[in-house]
């Protein structure tokens, strides 16, 4: 008996679980969108799919078991009403995992399919302006989604300013030698991506002078990839 429950979990309670659960989680925490929301609303939004999870099936469960063995004669309504509201939430939930694995980043899948990307003009006013950049990759973390880049300063973005993908500004942080949450500094240089749609600002403690051969040489771990133009004024 417990050979044939083994077996049948791996046959549909596995991969259910794997593309219901996993992988909505998974696509979530390697988007961008997701990873630049607050902490804790990205805690709220996964609790809630751990909730809802569990919630679904246990009321597609509960609703089959109601109709398939009545003990009362309201036992049959019940079981209609759990089975119509955890295949409701079947459906929607459906939904949201197609969502969730469409929801990469579109540069990344214009990349892959080989689509050009238009350079739009970068916005030179943002140079020498003040600015608080929130960190989301500190020093020394790696990629959400490929580990052989490896971020030699700190990267995050700038929750007033948007950007060319409709996002929050990212930034490098330069000038800085240790992982930090937050920083306060000035917008010393845009690197310019000819082969994408948003820009990176570089920003540096105020009164900091950096060559542009050094935010080449801070930025080349990821800057490598693209074809960019440095613009200082």
């Amino acid at each position: 008996m417990d050979l044939l429950v083994e077996i049948l979990a791996n046959i549909f309670l596995t991969p259910i679980v794997s593309l219901l659960f996993e992988k909505p989680c998974e696509e979530l925490e390697q988007s961008n969108r997701f990873l630049k929301m607050p902490k804790f609303c990205r805690i709220l939004i996964l609790v809630f799919i751990v909730i809802a999870f569990i919630s679904m099936w246990f009321a597609i469960i509960f609703g089959v078991i109601m109709l398939a063995m009545p003990k009362m004669p309201d036992d049959k309504t019940t079981g209609t009403i759990c089975l119509s509201v955890g295949l409701s939430m079947l459906f929607l939930y459906v939904v949201f995992v197609i969502v969730c694995i469409n929801i990469k980043d579109r540069r990344r899948r214009k990349r892959r399919t080989g689509q050009r990307i238009d350079s739009v003009k970068p916005d030179r006013s943002a140079l020498r302006k003040l600015v608080h950049v929130v960190i989301d990759r500190p020093l020394g973390s790696t990629h959400p989604e490929h580990d052989d880049i490896v971020y030699d300063v700190n990267y995050g973005f700038v929750p007033t300013a948007i950007g060319g993908d409709g996002e929050p500004q990212d930034a490098y942080i330069l000038g800085v030698d240790e992982p930090v949450s937050e920083f306060d500094g000035v917008v010393v240089a845009i690197i310019h991506r000819l082969d994408d749609e948003e820009d990176k600002w570089v920003v540096a403690p105020q009164g900091m002078s950096l060559t542009d051969e050094e935010i080449r040489e801070k930025t080349d771990f990821q800057e490598q990839y693209f074809k960019t133009e440095l613009i200082r004024r």
